[in-house]
């Protein structure tokens, strides 16, 4: 998951360059990416704290992202993939730890959060 949600991050950032600094969907993207980078931090407190190592890779979501090119795609593209890591999240909470599970379900929380502010910028959810 962390190397999904630098993934994440790191998308957005690019995505964020496609669009006019001072238009909505711009700060809607800066809000996400924020939150996407805080879970990055998150994730990887939670693996340092249990001892296990981690990688600073991304995932291929990043790879795709780079074939997007329209902008309403680009906002499509991000919404399916905060999506795919919902449905993560929503396998992993019942194994995890009590602390690990709060902080998990703070992250679905917010990726839902991000979910909602991105379809409003998209012009509402798709089909």
């Amino acid at each position: 998951m962390l190397e999904a949600e630098r993934a994440g991050a790191k998308v957005l950032v690019l995505f964020m360059d496609a669009f006019d600094r001072r238009s909505p969907e711009w700060r809607v993207l800066r809000e996400v990416q924020a939150r996407e980078a805080q879970n990055c931090a998150l994730i990887g407190k939670l693996l340092e704290k249990a001892g296990v190592p981690y990688s600073h890779e991304t995932s291929e979501f990043y790879d795709r992202a780079l074939d997007v090119d329209a902008r309403a795609d680009k906002l499509r593209y991000l919404i399916q993939g905060l999506r795919w890591a919902v449905r993560k999240f929503d396998g992993a909470l019942a194994d995890l730890d009590p602390h690990s599970r709060a902080v998990f379900e703070k992250m679905r929380a917010s990726h839902l959060d991000s979910i909602a502010a991105l379809e409003r910028a998209a012009g509402g959810p798709p089909g």
